[in-house]
C-alpha cells in the first residue's frame, strides 16, 4: 500500500513543499518525507495514540535517536500548515493518480 501511496506523494514534492511552507529552514534530524509517512500510515484508531509513540516509530524508520524538544517542537502552527498544503494540493491529484494506477496498470 505504502507504494502506491509513494507514487501519489513523490519524495521530491514532501521536501519541496515543507520547505515553501516553512517547515524546513535548514536540513535537521526531522525528515519531512518520514513525518509525512509515519503521521499519514501510523496514526488513528488502534494505531499510535500519542506523540511518543510516533517519536519511537519515526526513530525506527530514520534509523536516527532525537531529542524530545526536537520532537515536540515540530508539532507548530507551520507543520499543520504543511499537513494542510498536502493534504488539499495532492488529495485529488493523488486520488486520480491512484485510479490511473489501479485501473490502467
Amino acid at each position: 500500500m505504502k507504494t502506491l501511496f509513494e507514487k501519489c506523494f513523490p519524495k521530491e514534492w514532501l521536501r519541496q513543499t515543507a520547505k515553501e511552507t516553512g517547515l524546513i529552514v535548514r536540513e535537521r534530524k526531522i525528515d519531512p518525507v518520514i513525518i509525512f509517512w509515519i503521521l499519514t500510515l501510523s496514526f488513528g484508531v488502534r494505531l499510535q495514540r500519542t506523540l511518543a509513540s510516533l517519536k519511537r516509530e519515526y526513530e525506527t524508520e530514520s534509523q536516527k535517536t532525537i531529542s524530545d524538544s526536537s520532537w515536540y517542537y515540530r508539532f507548530t502552527p507551520e507543520f499543520c500548515l504543511l499537513i494542510l498544503v498536502f493534504t488539499k494540493l495532492r488529495c485529488l491529484q493523488g486520488l486520480r493518480k491512484m485510479e490511473d494506477i489501479l485501473f490502467k496498470e
